[in-house]
This record gives structure tokens, sequence and C-alpha cells, in this order.
């Protein structure tokens, strides 16, 4: 009896001692989670335990229609490698959820404020760099000198020179946190507000580029409106489609050697089939466009060589066309849906869109002169040295 009750004490024993571990081990991993929360970057012990694939790019439900611009500081520390690395790394890491590069309007940039913690030298040969910084990156509207958001975060590297210990700092970094994503999403609420209380500042800034014939510019600067300040959106919409046609009737050439181009690939004009590409690009140059009378003269000369059932089959295709187009231009003032995108027309047009607003955002960077306002000098700076000389002060 005795033997009986020693082997239900303990089977019961290891029982309980089985769940005890089991209960810790869930709380271990949920305290290594939490712990993870409110950091940009791992710690190294994070990081090697993330090597089994837990520290995947965070995903999210929401869409964001953010456009940053990178902009690097000139520290005196980080050189031409260092500042090409860390752009590039900021046009992905925003690309990730939003747009970065030349998409987006650059008054709203996004940019480090890099201070150095720590700068040890190592006893080594050859001498070794161990470097400790902390990154503030903000997110600013140059022109009204606003701060949108901020996001902060340490990095260490070693490498033979400051520069290469910057680099190797944030080779293996990640900006694919939940973190870095709710930075934006500040980001791009507080810049949906802004357009929403400056609205009729902003379209009298385009229309102002627009009567010095900058149309490219004043469509850049509409066409960054985001869709979620709705009400400036609307506004603006029917303004951003006048100025990019016009932008178009003044570089048309673009247009005029894709039109010839897609009409050169038919070997035989006297037979071939409807040309919807080059019909495309035709059908983007209106009357007063600088290239429409020579446009026009290639058109009709293409349909002097069709033969007389082409010619007529080319016709009654071409008012097919007409309305297709007619319909797919009112898809696309319904907020381009789905169906819409199905017409080559609206994919070619799309096409010169973003050459438009890239060209027309080149010309605002011209503009606003980065390494010009001081108030930059005075956001972005390390210690004693002024980022865009690295004079001491």
């Amino acid at each position: 009896m005795k033997k009986i009750f020693s082997l239900h004490l303990l089977f019961l024993t290891l029982f309980l001692f089985s769940c005890s571990s089991e209960e810790t081990t869930n709380d271990s991993d949920s305290t290594l989670s939490k712990s993870g929360e409110g950091t940009a970057f791992s710690e190294e012990a994070t990081t090697k335990s993330n090597a089994s694939g837990a520290n995947a790019k965070y995903q999210s439900n929401d869409t964001l229609d953010l456009k940053l611009t990178p902009f690097i500081p000139d520290y005196p520390d980080l050189g031409e490698a260092g500042k090409q690395l860390l752009a590039s790394r900021l046009n992905q890491a925003v690309s990730n959820y939003a747009f970065g590069g030349d998409g987006g309007n650059p008054r709203f940039i996004i940019g480090p404020n890099i201070n150095l913690l720590s700068k040890n030298v190592t006893a080594t040969s050859p001498t070794k760099y161990a470097n400790t910084y902390e990154v503030t990156l903000l997110s600013l509207d140059v022109v009204s000198e606003t701060t949108f958001a901020s996001y902060s975060f340490t990095v260490k590297g070693v490498g033979d020179t400051p520069s290469k210990a910057f680099i190797n700092a944030f080779r293996n970094t990640t900006f694919e946190t939940e973190n870095f994503f709710n930075f934006l999403k500040k980001t791009q609420d507080k810049i949906a507000q802004f357009y929403d209380s400056n609205c009729d500042k902003m379209i009298l800034e385009a229309e102002s580029e627009a009567k010095t014939r900058e149309y490219d510019k004043a469509y850049a600067l509409l066409q960054s409106i985001p869709i979620d300040a709705a009400s400036c959106f609307e506004k603006a919409l029917e303004k951003k489609q006048e100025y990019f046609q016009l932008s178009l009737n003044t570089n048309c050439q673009p247009i005029l050697a894709n039109m010839k181009a897609e009409l050169g690939k038919a070997n035989d004009p006297s037979a071939s089939g409807f040309n919807d590409a080059a019909m495309s690009y035709y059908a983007m140059l209106d009357q007063s466009s600088d290239c429409y009378n020579e446009a026009e003269e290639i058109y009709q000369e293409y349909l002097k060589k069709l033969k007389p059932e082409a010619k007529r089959d080319w016709d009654m295709q071409m008012k097919s066309f007409e309305a297709e187009v007619a319909k797919a231009e009112r898809l696309d003032a319904l907020k381009r849906d789905s169906i819409s995108m199905s017409y080559d027309y609206l994919k070619h047009k799309n096409e010169m869109q973003a050459q438009a607003e890239i060209q027309g955002n080149k010309k605002l960077l011209q503009k606003y002169q980065y390494d010009q306002l001081p108030w930059l000098r005075r956001v972005f700076h390390l210690g004693k040295h002024d980022p865009f000389d690295g004079v001491d002060k």
C-alpha cells in the first residue's frame, strides 16, 4: 500500500514540475517579446535569438500614402560611403510601407540627427574605432520649418575608420518594426492635417508656378497631396489634371517619340492592325500641344499607307478606342478603380504622369536648396560640428 501511495506521489510531483516548467517558458517568451517592443533596433542578444525567423518584417493592415525625400547631412565622421548607405537604407525603409526617393514633394524630408555618444580607439594593430551613436530620425517640412515626428535608437559599430565604424553599425540593422511604422503613420497623419489646414496656400503656390509655365512643378506640388487629406485632395484634383495636361503640352517630345516608336514597330503599315499603344500616346496630345501638328502629320501619313480594308477597320477601332479612352478618363476621375487600370491608355498615361512628377520634384529640390537653409543647420548637428561644413564652432 505504501509503495502504491509513493508511486502516486511521484507521478503527481513530476506532473506539477512539468506544468511549472511550461509556464516559466511561456513567461520568458512573453517577457522577451515585450522587451523588444519600443526598441528601434534589436540588441545583440535579441538579434541572435531572432535568427530562426522571428525577426520578420512587420506587417500592417494599413496602407500609407506617405511620400518622403531622404536628406543626409555632411557629418564629419560619416563620409560619402556612409551618406550613400544611410540614404539607401532610409529609402528602402520608407519604401517598405510608403514611398521614398523622387516620388514625393522634396519639401517633406526624413533625415537623421546623429549624436556620437562614445568614440573609443582600440589598442589593437591596426587601430580600430569602436563608436556608439544615438540616431534620431526626423520627419520635417523644410518650408514651414515644422517637425512632424521623431524616432530614436542607438547603434554600435567597429571599423578601421570612424566612417567604416558608422557603416558597420548600420549594416545589419533593420527598420522593419512596428515602432518605425508608427513613426511613418504619425508623419502621414500630421502631413494630412497640414494639407487640410494649408490647402489654399498649396494651390496658390502651384498656381504661381503655373503662371511662369513651370507646369511640372505645379503638378508635382498638387500630386503630393495625400488622399488622406480628403478635402484638399478633392479641391486640387481638377487643377492637378489641368497642370498635367499643360505639362504634357510643353514637354511633349517624349510622347511624340513614344508614338513614333510604336508606329515604327509595324513593318507593313498597309496591312497593320490597330495600334493601341501608339494611339494611347496620340490621345494625350491636344491641339494646344507644341508637338500636335507634327504628331497629326505623322498620323495622317500613316493612315494613307493603309489598304482600304485596313483603313475601314482602323476607323471602326479608332471610334471604339476613343469611347474607351473617355470611359477610362471618367473612371480615372473616380479614384482610378481596378477596372480603369486595364486600359492601355491609362497605363501609358500613368507613365507620363510619373515622369512629370519626378521632373517637377527635381526642380523643387533645386528650389529648396537644403544646404542653404539655416533652420536645417540647427536641426542637424553633431556636437560642436556644423554638419554642412564640418567646422568647429
